[in-house]
């Protein structure tokens, strides 16, 4: 027969069993998912464990084709509202107009001291020159590569990036733009490639396999013209070999060849997806 001290320390041995038990649910439903939201044209914002990236935010030309970020957005990044809130580092991948905008970014930059601005040392150049730059040169990053540079890389607080020169699109007549290729890894767990508009040749990929195949990447984000082009498609599936691929720079009018590749792609201002 059960002693009165057995049955309650069975007692306790059950309910703290319970609490933890229900500690782990409650933890496991606190972990909110990575997540990719659309901004327009070529500007996502990923976020992951706290960490909120940007890729090509703001710019003002969208040539009459390309989505444009929303005045909602805008207005909720530059006011520090949710989800658009506590930007940790934001990343250009080339200083062309539907991309970039010096303007815009030194206002940010002014707005939020702790935010970081990594790009290339073209578009560094461009918001230097402006007048009273000085006071945000501290938050800024300059990658300088040339073309067949070796990749560039560097480790910050919660995040590790490396960079590598990839043509624009249009080689050989844009050899002159920088374009960055970036792949940054978010607190050692979700790595991410955009890829600006990287030019769809293997002759500019091939090369660097060792450094594609030394980081696996979960979510890459390519020029849609790499979803309708053979030698961009083995691109994506031989060198960098994303998890899961999604099409950014698409037309307002989206192309019908990239409908019926079935890949996909961002379009509307606004879309989130889980990341894997």
């Amino acid at each position: 027969m059960m002693n009165k001290f057995s049955f309650y320390s069975l007692l306790v041995s059950f309910s703290l069993l319970f609490i933890s038990a229900c500690s782990e649910h409650s933890d496991t439903n606190d972990i909110k998912p990575s997540t990719a939201t659309y901004l327009g044209n070529e500007a996502i914002m990923i976020e992951h464990s706290g960490v909120k990236v940007l890729f090509d935010p703001f710019f003002h030309n969208t040539f009459t084709i390309y989505q444009a970020v929303p005045e909602n957005i805008r207005t909720a990044l530059f006011t520090n509202q949710a989800p658009y809130d506590a930007i940790d580092y934001i990343f250009i991948s080339h200083a062309h107009a539907d991309h970039f905008s010096s303007g815009d970014l030194a206002k940010f930059l002014r707005h939020f001291p702790d935010t970081t601005l990594i790009a290339p040392k073209q578009a560094i150049d461009a918001l230097i020159d402006l007048e009273d730059a000085q006071d945000i040169k501290s938050q800024m990053r300059a990658i300088e590569l040339a073309y067949k540079d070796e990749p560039f890389s560097e480790t910050l607080d919660n995040i590790k990036f490396d960079a590598v020169r990839i043509p624009h699109a249009g080689w050989p007549e844009r050899a002159g733009i920088a374009n960055l290729v970036f792949r940054v890894t978010l607190n050692n767990e979700i790595t991410v490639v955009h890829m600006g508009d990287a030019d769809p040749n293997d002759e500019h990929f091939k090369p660097l396999i060792a450094h594609w195949d030394k980081q696996s990447t979960n979510t890459a984000f390519p020029p849609y013209w790499f979803m309708t082009s053979q030698s961009g498609q083995l691109i994506l599936k031989e060198r960098i070999k994303a998890k899961e691929n999604i099409g950014v720079h698409v037309p307002i009018a989206v192309p019908q060849d990239l409908i019926a590749s079935k890949e996909r792609y961002f379009s509307t201002p606004g879309e989130k997806t889980q990341l894997q």
